[in-house]
């Protein structure tokens, strides 16, 4: 919040001019959006949430068209944080494919995996809720899981959607082996934003995909 936003678009800026193979991605609070997606240059931004909604009468709700508006790459939706309905995230995921912008969408069970999958979002990210801060990754906790859910993802929506994992992921290894289980990017949270040195973590992590991949 408040000027630490800034301080973290200058670090994921600066590695991401390191990794041009990979894709950074800030998902900040709703407040900042707008003004991180007119500083952007080599990131991305996702909206943390999006509302499946026209414009009109919506006191209180983010309409998904306005993303587009303020130049938004994309959005998450149903976070383990913000959970929704099935037909929320369906919605949202028509109407991001109709106006140009990506969607990731969360899913904390291979039941919900499968669910979300079949409507082939941009991304489907695995995140087991009760990982997410644990500093205890689903890579190392959750490998089986882990794998089967890439499985599922990319049979589900046909190849459409790109598996991503969270949830605990901590240090360079958990990232690494993330990657070896067919995950192919990361949600990541605590680590990178609680470290007193986070461009050197976004760097580990980076250095450890661009290895895999």
């Amino acid at each position: 919040m408040g000027d630490r936003i800034f301080s973290i678009l200058d670090i994921v800026e600066k590695v991401a001019r390191e990794f041009p193979k990979i894709d950074f991605i800030i998902s900040p609070n709703v407040i900042y959006l707008n003004i991180l997606a007119s500083k952007k240059q080599h990131s991305k931004i996702f909206s943390q949430h999006a509302d499946p909604i026209p414009y009109g009468a919506y006191t209180g709700h983010l309409p998904i068209e306005v993303l587009k508006i303020i130049n938004v790459d994309g959005t998450l939706i149903n976070h383990s944080e913000k959970k929704v309905e099935t037909h929320i995230i369906k919605k949202v995921v028509e109407m991001a494919d109709k106006i140009g912008i990506d969607v990731c969408v969360c899913a904390g069970d291979q039941e919900e995996v499968e669910l979300v999958s079949k409507m082939k979002p941009s991304y489907v990210a695995f995140e087991p809720p009760e990982l997410i801060g644990s500093g205890k990754s689903v890579s190392k906790m959750k490998p089986e899981e882990l794998k089967e859910s890439v499985k599922i993802i990319l049979d589900v929506s046909e190849k459409k959607s790109i598996p991503l994992c969270g949830a605990g992921i901590s240090t360079k290894e958990d990232v690494a082996l993330a990657i070896e289980y067919g995950a192919r990017g990361i949600l990541v949270a605590s680590a990178f934003v609680k470290s007193k040195n986070k461009e050197g973590v976004l760097r580990d992590f980076s250095e450890a995909i661009e290895e895999k991949i």
